[in-house]
C-alpha cells in the first residue's frame, strides 16, 4: 500500500538489530500506509539535523551509538513512544528500578549492596527474607547477569568478585516456583503475553517456544500493572516483566525499553507491530495537528 500524502514517516535506527525486528515494523508500515525509513547508525548523515513535527522515530536499538542518533534526531512534534512530548527520548529514566519502587509497584524485596562487608550483607539477606537470595548484575539478554546464591559462601564470593569488577549488584528476595511472564505494552494497554518456562538445570527463564502459552488477553491485574510500569517510566512501550508466584500473587521484576518485540509474533502469531506503528502514527498526526 503506498504511502497516504498524509501519513507521517517513521525513521526506525538500527544498530546490529535482529532482522525480524526490522521486517515486522516494515510490513506493518507497509499495511497501514506509513512510510518507513530505516537508517543505520553506520549511515547517518555526517551532519544531523531533527526530524520535522508529525514525523514518527522508533530506536529498537540498544547500543549508545542508536540512543545518541535518536537524541539528536529528536526534536518537539516528532512522535516517540516517550511520553513527553517536548523532551522526549532527551529526559530518559536513569533509575528506573528505584522509579518503580517510588510509584509503589509491588517489586521483590532488595537493597543494592554497595559495601561487601560481611555483616552488611548479612543484613542485608535477612531484610529480604534469608537464603537463598538473587543478585542482579545486569549484563544482558537471557538471564546473563542474574545469579543466585544458595549459602554465605557463595553469596559472599559472589559479591566480593562484581565489586572487583565495578558493579553494584542488586540483592533480592529470591520467590520459589515463580513463574515469569512477559508482557509487551503498547500505549496503554497489553497486547502480547507469554510465560518464560525455567531452563533446565537453570533457575532462569527462556521464552516458550509454544504457540499456545501466548495470548493477547492476560489477567487483567497483571495487565494494568504492567500499563502502571511504563507509565511510572515515562513511556509507552515496553516488555514488562513479572513474576507470578503460585499463589497468584505477581511480582514486578523490570519494565524493558526497548525490548526484543517480534516474539510474540514470530511464535505466537500475534500482531505486535502493527498496534506499536498505529499508536506511533497516530501519536504524529496528533502532534502534527498540534
Amino acid at each position: 500500500m503506498a504511502a497516504h500524502p498524509a501519513a507521517p514517516t517513521l525513521t526506525l535506527i538500527v544498530d546490529d538489530v535482529p532482522t525480524e525486528s526490522v521486517a515486522s515494523i516494515e510490513a506493518a508500515c507497509a499495511a497501514q500506509g506509513v512510510a518507513c525509513a530505516v537508517l543505520d547508525v553506520r549511515d547517518a548523515p555526517a551532519v544531523i539535523t531533527p526530524l520535522p513535527p508529525g514525523s514518527a522515530l522508533f530506536r529498537p536499538a540498544t547500543s549508545f551509538a542508536a540512543e545518541q542518533l535518536e537524541g539528536q534526531l529528536f526534536a518537539p512534534g516528532v512522535a516517540t513512544f516517550h511520553r513527553d512530548d517536548t523532551h522526549g527520548p532527551l529526559r530518559g529514566c536513569t533509575l528506573p528500578t528505584l522509579t518503580l519502587e517510588r510509584a509503589g509497584l509491588p517489586l521483590p524485596r532488595g537493597v543494592w549492596v554497595h559495601d561487601p562487608d560481611r555483616d552488611r550483607l548479612r543484613a542485608q539477606v535477612a531484610h529480604v527474607g534469608g537464603l537463598p537470595v538473587v543478585l542482579k548484575a545486569g549484563g544482558g539478554e537471557g538471564g546473563v547477569g542474574v545469579l543466585r546464591a544458595d549459602s554465605w559462601a557463595g553469596l559472599f564470593g559472589l559479591v566480593d568478585y562484581l565489586h572487583s569488577q565495578g558493579t553494584t549488584p542488586r540483592l533480592m528476595a529470591y520467590v520459589p516456583d515463580g513463574v515469569h511472564w512477559r508482557l509487551v505494552v503498547v500505549g496503554d494497554a497489553v497486547v502480547a503475553a507469554y510465560p518464560n518456562p525455567v531452563a533446565a538445570d537453570d533457575f532462569r527463564s527462556q521464552p516458550s517456544g509454544d504457540a499456545a502459552d501466548y495470548t493477547a488477553a492476560p489477567d487483567p491485574e497483571w495487565a494494568a500493572l504492567a500499563v502502571e510500569a511504563t507509565q511510572a517510566l515515562g513511556v509507552a512501550f515496553g516488555g514488562v516483566d513479572l513474576l507470578v508466584h503460585p499463589s497468584g500473587r505477581a511480582y514486578l521484576l523490570e519494565c524493558n525499553f526497548p525490548c526484543y518485540y517480534p516474539q510474540a509474533q514470530t511464535v505466537g502469531g500475534i500482531d505486535v507491530a502493527g498496534p506499536m506503528v498505529a499508536w506511533l502514527a497516530a501519536k504524529a498526526r496528533r502532534l502534527r495537528a498540534g
